[in-house]
C-alpha cells in the first residue's frame, strides 16, 4: 500500500497545484475527473504502438547506436505518448463550453498528463520499488506535467486563434521535443558503445538540463496563461 500511495501521490499533488492556479471560473469537476480517466486510458495507444511498430524497423538502425536511441526516444516514446495525450485534450475538453479561456488548455492538458503519468508510475514503482518511487516523484512525474503545460498552453491559444492549427502543431511538437530530449539522454545510459566515449555523469546532466529547461518553460507558460485569463484579446 505504501508503494501504491507513493506512485499515486505525485500526480494528485500536481493536479491540485494546477487546479488552484486556476484562480477563478474553475473547471467542472466532472470534466476534470473525466480528463484524468482519459489520461489513464491514453497509456494504451502508445503501448500498442511501441509493441507493433519496432517490428517494422528491424535492421534499420545499428543496435544500441546513437540513432537507434534517438528513434526510440523521439519517435517511439515521445511522439506516441504526447500525441495520445493531445488527442484526449483536443477531442474531449477542447470541445466543452467550460473551455472558455486560454488557461483552460493548461488545466486540462496537465490533468490528462497526470492520468497518464499516474498509471505509468504505478507500473514502474510496483515493479522496481521504493527508490524508483522517490526518483520518479521528483523527476518523471513533474516532467510529464511540464510537457503537459507546454502543450496545453498552445492548445489554449488555439481555442481563441484564427489560426488554431499552428498552435496545435507548436504545442504538440514542443512537448515531443522536450520529452524526447529528456528520454534520449537517459536511454543512452543503456549503451556501452555510447558510455565508452561519454561519461554516464554527462548523460545524466543532459537529461537534467532538458528537465529543468522544460520546467522553466512550463512555469513561464503558466504565468502567461494566467495573464491571458485577465484579457479578452484575440490571439493570432
Amino acid at each position: 500500500m505504501l508503494l501504491l500511495g507513493l506512485a499515486i501521490a505525485p500526480g494528485i499533488a500536481i493536479v491540485l497545484f494546477i487546479y488552484f492556479k486556476d484562480s477563478y471560473d474553475k473547471e467542472p469537476w466532472r470534466y476534470l475527473l473525466a480528463s484524468f480517466f482519459l489520461g489513464a486510458l491514453s497509456v494504451i495507444p502508445p503501448l500498442l504502438f511501441q509493441i507493433v511498430v519496432p517490428e517494422k524497423f528491424d535492421g534499420l538502425f545499428a543496435e544500441k547506436s546513437w540513432s537507434y536511441y534517438a528513434f526510440q526516444a523521439f519517435a517511439m516514446v515521445a511522439f506516441s505518448e504526447e500525441l495520445s495525450k493531445f488527442i484526449m485534450v483536443r477531442y474531449f475538453a477542447f470541445r466543452k463550453p467550460a473551455f472558455n479561456e486560454p488557461f483552460d488548455g493548461i488545466v486540462y492538458s496537465v490533468i490528462v498528463s497526470m492520468g497518464f503519468a499516474t498509471v505509468e508510475n504505478i507500473g514502474y514503482v510496483m515493479q522496481h520499488g521504493f527508490a524508483t518511487a522517490i526518483l520518479r516523484m521528483f523527476l518523471s512525474v513533474p516532467a510529464h506535467a511540464s510537457f503537459g503545460v507546454i502543450m496545453g498552453f498552445h492548445i489554449g491559444l488555439a481555442k481563441f486563434s484564427t489560426q488554431p492549427l499552428q498552435h496545435f502543431l507548436k504545442g504538440l511538437l514542443l512537448a515531443i521535443l522536450f520529452h524526447g530530449c529528456y528520454d534520449y539522454f537517459l536511454f543512452l545510459l543503456e549503451s556501452k558503445e555510447v558510455t565508452r566515449y561519454v561519461s554516464e555523469g554527462l548523460l545524466v546532466l543532459g537529461a537534467l538540463l532538458s528537465y529543468f529547461i522544460a520546467i522553466r518553460v512550463s512555469l513561464r507558460s503558466i504565468r502567461e496563461g494566467r495573464r491571458l485569463k485577465e484579457t479578452h484579446l484575440q490571439i493570432d
